[in-house]
């Protein structure tokens, strides 16, 4: 059997004790790395899951943030839109007022997605960030103030549109109801073009209603343009010789009502067509003598009597100041002038305040 010198044995219980001792040492230096290990992992897994739902905000964010943006844009199109078909009357009154415009820092959004993206590739790639810019949030937070402060200025201009939209409107529909004419706009009329469709279904219900104020403003305006807005006289050539209403009959000496006026003139002076229409009587018709009777749109009818020579025939399809006539004193008549009625749904109203209604208001 094999005996170990007896100075061997401390040797070897030394070494041995020493060798335990830096197992024991490795041991515990092993354990605290896999626990920094550890820590670090829970760490960057934090720090992963947080920046993921910042990440997630912030597109949340930016999806917002462009719709916004479609709203602003679509309402703005829509003013200039407005804007673009509003009447003449109006241009002038609307052109003089500022137009809101989209600020350049309302971009901002296109700037923060691609922060985020490049960002997202960073962590993708295992780098990341410490923190997420707060610029970032300040940059959100200017969006949305200024986003607010157009939607305002939006608003403001729409009404001032709206406003000036009805008040036209009304003064229209006054301005002719003075006269005893309440017109009714003509779907028959030549019209025509593609078809463009309105996407209005994001619009909020004052946007929809402007448009469909505008509308009835520009049939007004139509119906306006179809009226007489001068005497069938040319202004230099005839004086008004007997006003509408009552007075004392020329030739009786008693009191009537006078159904026209009476435009006094030259022997065979010009006689014009007020507005366009259809000739329905050319002849000579009791003491109206020589007589022509023209049919216009919206209920309106203009007779003239006395002439001396007709230039026109029944059936005839007649335009604004073509000349339909020649002044005489056929008829019931003391001397040569022209005899100018004018009828909406079979009433007589003043032609002298209506040429002036209609020339007010255009």
């Amino acid at each position: 059997m094999f005996t170990l010198p007896s100075w061997l044995q401390p040797l070897l219980l030394i070494i041995a004790t020493g060798a335990i001792a830096w197992a024991v040492v490795n041991a515990q230096s092993v354990t605290r790395q896999q626990s920094t290990i550890t820590e670090l992992r829970a760490q960057t897994s934090e720090e992963a899951q947080r920046f993921a739902n910042e990440k997630q905000q912030m597109q949340t964010q930016l999806e917002q943030q462009q719709r916004t943006l479609n709203e602003l844009s679509e309402k703005q199109l829509m003013l200039q839109s407005l804007v673009d078909a509003l009447p003449s009357s109006l241009v002038e009154t609307i052109n003089d007022t500022t137009e809101p415009s989209t600020p350049s820092s309302i971009k901002k959004p296109a700037t923060e997605q691609q922060d985020v993206l490049t960002t997202t590739e960073k962590v993708s790639s295992g780098h990341l960030p410490e923190k997420v810019d707060v610029s970032q949030h300040n940059q959100a937070s200017n969006f949305t103030k200024q986003a607010q402060q157009l939607l305002a200025s939006q608003q403001q201009f729409l009404s001032f549109i709206s406003g000036s939209i009805q008040n036209r409107a009304a003064t229209l529909t006054n301005s002719l109801a003075e006269v005893g004419i309440a017109p009714k706009y003509n779907s028959q009329l030549a019209q025509g073009g593609p078809y463009h469709q309105l996407e209005l279904e994001q619009l909020p219900p004052d946007y929809l209603k402007a448009i469909d104020n505008l509308v009835a403003l520009n049939n007004l305006e139509q119906v306006l343009t179809t009226l007489p807005d001068s005497m069938p006289v040319a202004k230099e050539d005839y004086y008004v010789s007997s006003q509408f209403g009552f007075r004392k009959d020329p030739i009786t000496g008693r009191r009537a009502y006078h159904k026209g006026v009476d435009l006094a003139g030259w022997h065979k002076t010009e006689i014009l067509a007020p507005a366009a229409g259809t000739v329905v009587k050319a002849g000579r018709n009791g003491g109206y003598g020589k007589f022509i009777e023209i049919k216009h749109e919206h209920g309106l009818v203009s007779r003239f009597g006395h002439l001396h020579t007709i230039k026109v025939k029944k059936g005839q399809q007649i335009k604004k100041s073509e000349v339909i006539a020649l002044m005489g004193s056929t008829g019931r008549s003391t001397s040569t002038h022209l005899h100018y009625e004018v009828l909406q749904n079979g009433k007589h109203i003043n032609p002298i305040k209506l040429t002036k209604v209609v020339n007010r208001v255009q």
